[in-house]
Parts: C-alpha cells; sequence; structure tokens
C-alpha cells in the first residue's frame, strides 16, 4: 500500500490488520535532538477480523532502517514500544504514541512501525508502516512545530 505522494510503505503477513501514520517522523531532523512532534500510528481492526483474544495485547514497535529500509540501523532513541490504546483503553483500534523519539548519528534512514500481538506465548507480527527518507545532518531546519500542529498533537 502506498501512502500519499511519498515512499511511505506497509507490509503483512496478514490481512487483519491496517497500520499508517497519523503524525508521520520529520523528513529533516538534527542528530541527538527529539523529533518535534510524537510519531503516531493508527491500528485498524479489518471488518473480517477476529477481536484481540483474552490475554493477548496490540503492540507498536518503532525501528529505525538504512534508506532503503531493508536492514535495521543503530541509533533511534526513545519510547520505541507502545501499546495500541484508544479513549476506551486497551482495544484492537486506536494509536499507538512514540514520544520522545531521536536519531543519534547523521546519514538517511527510515522509521518502521511494526504492529503485533503480544501474549504469554510470545509475539506474532501482524503488519508495518515505513516511512520516507529522514536526514539526519545538522544543518537541518527549525526543530519546533508550529503552534498550531503542538495544539492539535496535545488535544488527542
Amino acid at each position: 500500500m502506498v501512502q500519499d505522494a511519498g515512499w511511505t510503505t506497509t507490509g503483512s503477513s496478514s490481512e487483519e490488520y491496517e497500520i499508517t501514520f497519523e503524525i508521520a517522523p520529520p523528513t529533516e531532523v538534527r542528530p541527538k535532538s527529539p523529533f518535534p512532534l510524537p510519531v503516531i500510528a493508527a491500528v485498524r481492526s479489518l471488518p473480517r477480523t477476529s477481536t484481540v483474544g483474552s490475554g493477548q495485547q496490540l503492540v507498536a514497535h518503532a525501528s529505525l532502517r538504512d534508506e532503503t529500509g531493508s536492514t535495521v540501523a543503530p541509533g533511534l532513541t526513545g519510547s520505541l514500544t507502545s501499546s495500541v490504546r484508544s479513549r476506551s483503553g486497551n482495544t484492537a483500534s486506536g494509536y499507538g504514541r512514540f514520544d520522545p523519539l531521536l536519531i543519534t548519528q547523521p546519514g538517511r534512514y527510515r522509521l518502521r512501525i511494526m504492529l503485533g500481538i503480544a501474549s504469554v506465548d510470545g509475539m506474532m507480527t501482524k503488519n508495518y508502516v515505513g516511512s520516507d527518507i529522514i536526514t539526519v545532518h545538522d544543518e537541518a531546519g527549525n526543530q519546533r512545530p508550529s503552534t498550531y500542529l503542538y495544539s492539535m498533537t496535545v488535544r488527542r
């Protein structure tokens, strides 16, 4: 699936859940500087999906990839794992929030958010979404969001 005009993709080992960026990572950031906004991943249970079983939890995990998206890259720090939650608690549809995130080394990367179901038996990956390229360099532009964007994320 292609999202917007960018390279953002999703992949899946099943067709039970859809995951997209509600707030995508920035395309440019300074090394060791927190992203100006939290990354928010929206998760939706597709109609033919059975509900998350008792003792199971939907979990989203962020990882850094090289610019092709094929290899894990070191240097992503912050809140890398999030329960999928909605206003009514842990559910089969909702949001994962990753804040603060920062990348320690200059380079070109992609952020991948993987969705899984965690249970006492382990973890099963259900889907993922990959970002556009994030360029990390010292000359990156303003790291602060506009007042409007900040107020929109605080209300969520």
